[in-house]
């Protein structure tokens, strides 16, 4: 009964994974990340990302990105490699929290679903860096060679500070997993750059 119960709870993880809803769901879950109880970054991050805020959150640029593929040193170059710690950590504790709250009760699934990480304290201090988060979670994606948990909550941090939208007429994500995203969040910056080219 306990085997089949755990199946179970795959099963609706990996549902959730690919459901049209989940997008609405965590979307939902982004206003109410609002009151959710902040942890302190290092000060170095916050002094940038106050800095960050204070230009009115420019538009990140992208060079790394081109039609001939990813520029892996220069994203290495243009990335703060203590933000790129401080969000790995985040989102590494918050796998990690999951996986022991789904440990002491598995039907935490069932009740709440998987769509329950996005309302996590350390996924909002991911997002409240804006833009500066960006190029980290970018190159954790682009790095990893898996696909999984991890690989997909930093994709979709990527996806809502970004802006983009990568839905269809139905509302449904264009994107399953952290491979497809990069895939439609490179053809989005090149796209972007070419029609700036166009206009100068």
């Amino acid at each position: 009964m306990k085997r089949e119960r755990i199946f179970v709870a795959l099963l609706l993880a990996v549902v959730c994974l690919t459901s049209c809803s989940q997008n609405n769901t965590a979307s939902e879950s982004v206003q109410q990340r609002e009151h959710v109880k902040e942890t302190e970054m290092p000060e170095e991050i916050a002094s940038e990302k106050q800095e960050e805020d204070s230009t009115e959150n420019l538009a990140i640029k992208w060079d790394e990105i081109t039609e001939d593929g990813v520029n892996e040193d220069l994203l290495y170059e243009n990335m703060d490699t203590d933000t790129l710690e401080y969000v790995a950590a985040e989102l590494q504790t918050l796998i990690e929290e999951e996986a022991e709250a789904e440990k002491e009760n598995p039907d935490i699934v069932l009740t709440e679903g998987w769509v329950r990480v996005f309302e996590s304290e350390h996924y909002a201090n991911v997002l409240k860096l804006g833009n500066q988060a960006m190029k980290p979670l970018y190159w954790i994606i682009y790095k990893s060679s898996n696909a999984g948990q991890y690989e997909y909550i930093c994709a979709y941090a990527l996806y809502e500070i970004s802006g983009y939208d990568f839905t269809d007429e139905n509302g449904c994500l264009t994107w399953s997993d952290s491979k497809e995203f990069l895939n439609v969040f490179n053809e989005q910056v090149i796209l972007k750059e070419y029609n700036l080219n166009r206009q100068n």
